[in-house]
């Protein structure tokens, strides 16, 4: 006795109701890409909300460039006041980067690492994410030194502003790598001195508080040997024209592959510690 042709239907139906079951929870989760995007959004909101680190990262180096340009922005034909303004958006830049990127540490002492993890965030989008993070939140401390630059008299075309605080911006990317590593080796309170030291020792091995020209011969060997020194040059030759810093953009490629490195081994390390 053959069986009815409804229940036949109503088998097949039932049959691909169950297969279409599990597509639909796989089509309901977030992807790789939207959790990287939803913890880069969080990280800037927590960060940018942090009223010391926006008085660091901006009050700081606009406070420093309006004295300094106030002792040497008339030299050279009024291009010094140009110069210091690169200088001073890129330390303030450098000081943005390097403290978003050791806020990976608190991450991981308050269990939010280990939370993430489980909840499926793989370490390539945690890495990702804290990247994006912290290349957003130097966009306010260039944008900062940058407008005051313009209203006390830095001429500028506005193509040619918009291109230096673009390079400036990434040329940064190395500088993010380095507060990411500090971040995840130091543990602790350790993380956020060796970024406030690691930050003064860029800036002022590299030029951005005085010409690397003024010091010993040693000094400018090592500030040539630093990204913060080229990132100030390609800004440079952005705002004035000035010779293309070709070597600098080999330097600069050389910190981001190595720490790119050295930030993935140390993820890796912090994951693995994260799931004990």
């Amino acid at each position: 006795m053959t069986a009815p042709a409804d229940s036949t239907v109503l088998s097949s139906g039932t049959g691909a109701a169950v297969a279409a079951a599990p597509a639909a929870r796989a089509d309901a989760a977030p992807s790789a890409a939207r959790r990287t995007l939803h913890y880069a959004l969080h990280t800037t909101r927590m960060t940018v909300t942090n009223v010391m680190f926006m008085v660091f990262t901006i009050l700081m180096p606009v406070g420093m460039y309006l004295l300094f340009s106030m002792m040497f922005g008339k030299e050279a034909g009024g291009e010094a006041g140009g110069l210091i303004m690169v200088n001073m958006a890129a330390y303030g830049g450098l000081g943005a980067a390097v403290t978003a990127g050791t806020q990976i540490q608190e991450d991981q002492r308050n269990g939010f690492l280990r939370q993430l993890i489980v909840a499926g965030l793989s370490p390539r989008s945690f890495l990702a994410g804290s990247v994006m993070a912290a290349s957003a939140v130097i966009i306010p401390a260039l944008l900062a030194v940058g407008i005051v630059g313009l209203l006390t008299g830095v001429e500028a075309s506005m193509g040619a502003f918009l291109l230096t605080l673009a390079v400036l911006w990434l040329g940064l990317l190395p500088t993010i790598l380095v507060g990411l590593v500090l971040g995840m080796v130091l543990k602790g309170g350790a993380a956020m001195a060796g970024g406030v030291v690691t930050m003064m020792a860029m800036a002022i091995f590299g030029g951005l508080w005085m010409p690397l020209e003024m010091f010993p011969d040693w000094m400018q060997s090592v500030g040539h040997a630093l990204p913060t020194y080229w990132i100030s040059g390609l800004g440079e030759w952005a705002l004035y024209g000035s010779q293309f810093p070709v070597t600098g953009l080999l330097v600069i490629g050389v910190w981001t592959v190595a720490l790119g490195l050295l930030c993935a081994v140390s993820m890796s390390r912090a994951v693995g510690l994260s799931r004990r």
